[in-house]
């Protein structure tokens, strides 16, 4: 009587077309994975825009990007302590702001991380501040005294100074928690007043941060954080987009800050 079974030839024939089928499956699923992401991470970014609009509405200005000073008063610590490790300033960033006028929490996996992020560093694992979610400085603008950069310094902006709302972002996927116009424009250099975190300062996926030498172990800045270089964003009139990171990009320096970037 013949023996049931497989041959050697029959099981390597299946084998091979086992293979075949995961080396086409894996990268689908992959790319899906990644998709699903950027739609929790939209999911996010939209509802952390009712948020600001919740903040803006009761307080009739957006939040600090960063406050240490107070307007020359010392500052008590945020709720929750200071956030950052030692690397990050000490003081109220706009999540801090938010988080104490509606509650949002700030642990990971909340709307204020990105799912995407593709922190490496046990260090920035753990650091709300790096690889989430950004503001436009030119918006959410330093309180007096806080930063040594005067440009973005000054009182809280108010929704009707924003001559463009639909077309200003507010803001989006960021490598820090305050982002501005000189990550988009070569100017030679990124003028950040937090040397230590110069690393962090830049916009996900944009062209110019190969040429930026201290960006090269960046995954997150140099490949982006969604598929095909694209970034969520928010725009100072609450709506959200899904764009290419050279979107932010400035071509000429004479074309900063945009109205991209400028309320």
């Amino acid at each position: 009587m013949k023996k049931s079974g497989f041959t050697m030839i029959e099981l390597l024939v299946v084998i091979a077309i086992i293979a075949l089928l995961m080396a086409i499956l894996v990268p689908s699923l992959s790319g899906t994975k990644h998709q699903a992401r950027t739609v929790l991470c939209r999911s996010n970014q939209r509802q952390l825009s009712l948020v600001f609009s919740i903040y803006q509405q009761q307080t009739g200005v957006f939040p600090y990007g960063f406050n240490d000073k107070g307007f020359g008063l010392t500052m008590t610590p945020p709720p929750n302590g200071y956030a950052g490790d030692g690397s990050d300033r000490k003081g109220w960033w706009w999540f801090n702001c938010l988080a104490g006028l509606t509650q949002i929490s700030l642990k990971p996996g909340s709307i204020l991380w990105c799912p995407s992020r593709g922190a490496a560093d046990s260090k920035i694992k753990t650091n709300i501040l790096c690889e989430n979610y950004g503001v436009n400085r030119s918006i959410c603008m330093d309180a007096q005294g806080s930063s040594i950069n005067h440009v973005f310094v000054g009182k809280a902006l108010r929704a009707e100074e924003i001559r463009r709302p639909a077309g200003t972002m507010l803001f989006g996927d960021s490598g820090y928690s305050v982002l501005s116009w000189m990550a988009a424009v070569n100017t030679g250099g990124v003028p950040f007043e937090n040397v230590s975190r110069i690393k962090s300062f830049y916009i996900p996926g944009l062209q110019l941060n190969q040429t930026r030498n201290e960006l090269t172990t960046k995954p997150d800045a140099l490949r982006g954080r969604h598929p095909h270089r694209m970034l969520n964003l928010v725009f100072a009139d609450g709506h959200n987009e899904l764009r290419p990171a050279e979107f932010l990009g400035i071509k000429r320096s004479s074309d900063y800050p945009s109205s991209l970037w400028a309320p």
